[in-house]
């Protein structure tokens, strides 16, 4: 078994300002995108290059809602709630995978690419893939995130059911390469 290291850490927390989209988006894919999409792109993009990775082996995703700001506006279009419209980038960027299949396309990573969707332990499932195929030797680099946004109708649902809504926008690179490690990468207890 390969030890695993953690390169580079990128995180935007509730509160921070939005970076300059310019500098990774056109104005073209800017407009399509929702903001969780954004926040994932370029906090990915930024852990890569304080890395000095431009393609890993694998994308490893974890959210527990996924795009919900979306597929909540897809719903509301389907069921004509307040006029809204029905637009087939809302059902399009509706799904889970959607995060990890973007960024794997902009990178051009046509390795290993998984979403874990595993409400509550999400992050951590994405890690422990990461960390057990690099340690098998599997592959050799990961980029890992987790992202989930907030919808007043989902923090609404969460703060019910006793929960404290959160929203996620972090990037970590794992590698079995020492050479330039922040620190050695523990395992995490199941």
């Amino acid at each position: 078994m390969r030890k695993v290291y953690l390169h580079s850490r990128c995180e935007l927390r509730p509160g921070d300002p939005e970076p300059d989209w310019r500098s990774i988006f056109s104005v073209m894919e800017a407009r399509r995108m929702g903001r969780l999409l954004k926040r994932a792109v370029w906090t990915s993009s930024e852990a890569l290059k304080a890395a000095g990775i431009a393609v890993p082996d694998a994308v490893i995703i974890g959210t527990d809602f996924g795009c919900i700001d979306h597929s909540e506006q897809f719903l509301r279009g389907v069921k004509g709630i307040d006029g809204a419209p029905l637009k087939p980038t809302h059902f399009m960027q509706s799904t889970h995978n959607t995060i990890a299949s973007l960024i794997a396309i902009r990178l051009g990573c046509h390795g290993y690419n998984a979403t874990y969707s595993h409400r509550g332990r999400s992050y951590e499932s994405a890690l422990q893939d990461a960390a057990m195929q690099i340690a098998l030797g599997d592959i050799d680099t990961a980029l890992v995130g987790w992202f989930d946004e907030m919808t007043p109708l989902l923090a609404e649902s969460l703060t019910a059911q006793g929960i404290d809504p959160a929203e996620h926008a972090l990037a970590v690179v794992l590698s079995a390469n020492p050479e330039g490690a922040v620190s050695e990468f523990a395992p995490l207890d199941p």
